[in-house]
């Protein structure tokens, strides 16, 4: 969860606690730390229909474009983790801020045609409130 609450984040329209009266499971993988097992993972959800999310950094989509495209063509979320997985609380130019965002979304779109979703985990869990708002003015 890194420094948060979900009183912080609701300001930001965002969560990492949903409903908890609802029995719902979020599958969520931060790809590249999975130690070479992403073809068994997808497996294994794609056997049991289970959709999940996978947040992506950089060298992760230049390596692995394949299971990239795999993971959309099998329905599965595709996160930002950003392009090369910095501390971004440390940041406060937000023009930096948004290039480590935006060049894994250019990334992302070279490799699946797509549009990447507007679904952000900071590294680490790690951030600042000045973070939370320059991302959501990204959209």
């Amino acid at each position: 969860m890194g420094n948060t609450s979900q009183t912080a984040l609701s300001r930001y329209d965002a969560a990492f606690l949903g409903d908890t009266n609802q029995k719902v499971l979020y599958l969520t993988f931060d790809a590249g730390y999975e130690n070479g097992f992403t073809p068994q993972i997808l497996d294994v959800l794609k056997k049991h229909q289970v959709p999940a999310a996978f947040f992506l950094v950089g060298n992760y989509l230049e390596k692995n474009p394949d299971l990239v495209r795999r993971m959309v063509a099998e329905g599965h979320t595709v996160g930002n983790h950003t392009m090369h997985h910095k501390d971004m609380s440390k940041l406060s130019d937000k023009g930096v801020f948004s290039k480590e965002l935006s060049d894994l979304e250019d990334l992302y779109r070279q490799v699946t045609g797509e549009e990447m979703p507007k679904y952000y985990r900071p590294p680490q869990g790690i951030y600042s409130q000045e973070n939370l708002a320059m991302a959501q003015e990204m959209g």
